[in-house]
Formats: structure tokens, C-alpha cells, sequence
């Protein structure tokens, strides 16, 4: 099967740190991709003004560009990525992502953080971050179901969440529903 690494893949990195300068040996781990080949998908990002390439001595380094008036519009495209190829391979991901699509008012936000994010199947729990109004009943029925226990965070505005609860939730996370918002919260 042959794998094409995308410009979705290369920003993957820069969601868990949107605000940090990545090394080029970091994103190539991370995506588990060959240097060359990150650095051709990087240095495009660098001409399109995605990515601002700096140089610390011999080290070279990449940061989101902040100031690129359509970087909301590539981070949302790599998380949904992210999240589709997430669900892939974890079908309980995929039931709740359907639940929450589903169930969710229409203005509702939705987040997975902790060790879900990484693996809902190995996860103890999920962490569900909900910004409007969350039907609690409904998805404890569906905790049930699924037979994981579910932690609801509900708060009206994202502006509500603690800093060091924002920046937890920066690291490990899936972005079900909302993320052109979410993701402008994360960057400002």
C-alpha cells in the first residue's frame, strides 16, 4: 500500500503546539516520515506563509504563522484529518464522534482531551469538553453503552476554561464538533 504524506500530516505536530517553534527532526518523529520528505512538504508551507521558518544557529525551525489569513482554515482541514483517520482505527471513537454529531445542539462544541485522545480504547475514561448546552442524561446513557465512564465538562464560553485547563487540553486532543472556534481559541 503505498502512504502519501499530505501537507495535513505535516501540520499535525503544530496542533498539539500552535504556539511553538518545531524542529524539522521533531515533526519527521512525530509523522513518522523521512526528513527530506518533511522538509519539501515544510519549506511549500513556508512559501505559501503557513509556516515561518526560522534559524537558531544550525538549527532550522518552524512556527505557525499566525499572521496568515487563512491559517484557521488549514488547522481546522488537519484536524478534521486527524480525527477522520483517528476514527479509522478506533471504532469506539467513531460511535461517539456519531453520538455527539448526532446529539449535540447545532452551536455546540465538543472536545475529547486526555488519554482518549491518544486511545479511547486503552483510555480508563474520556474527558469530554462541551461549550453550550449538553444533554448530560443522554450522554451518560451512552457511557453506559459503551461501557467507559464519561467526564463532562460544560461550560457556556471557552473564554470560562482555566489557563492551565486550556493548556492540557492543547496537548491531547480531538476536536469533535466546532473547530473552526476552537481552534481560534487555541492560537488567540
Amino acid at each position: 500500500m503505498v502512504k502519501k504524506l499530505t501537507i495535513l500530516n505535516v501540520l499535525e505536530p503544530f496542533l498539539s503546539k500552535p504556539k511553538e517553534m518545531l524542529h524539522l527532526a521533531e515533526i519527521s518523529r512525530e509523522i513518522k516520515e523521512p526528513h527530506p520528505t518533511v522538509r519539501q512538504w515544510l519549506n511549500l508551507l513556508e512559501k505559501k506563509g503557513v509556516l515561518r521558518k526560522l534559524h537558531k544557529g544550525r538549527l532550522t525551525l518552524y512556527l505557525l504563522n499566525h499572521e496568515n489569513r487563512n491559517i484557521i482554515d488549514y488547522l481546522t482541514i488537519a484536524e478534521k484529518h486527524a480525527l477522520i483517520r483517528k476514527c479509522e482505527k478506533e471504532p469506539l471513537l467513531k460511535e461517539l464522534n456519531h453520538f455527539i454529531q448526532s446529539n449535540l445542539n447545532e452551536n455546540a462544541k465538543c472536545l475529547v482531551f486526555g488519554s482518549a485522545a491518544v486511545s479511547i480504547k486503552t483510555a480508563n475514561d474520556i474527558d469530554l469538553l462541551i461549550i453550550g448546552k449538553a444533554e448530560e442524561k443522554a450522554i451518560k446513557n451512552f457511557a453506559k453503552q459503551i461501557n467507559k465512564e464519561i467526564h463532562i465538562i460544560n461550560v457556556k464560553r471557552l473564554d470560562l476554561i482555566s489557563k492551565s485547563l486550556k493548556k492540557e487540553i492543547i496537548k491531547k486532543h480531538l476536536i469533535l464538533k466546532g473547530s473552526e472556534d476552537i481552534i481560534r481559541w487555541f492560537i488567540w
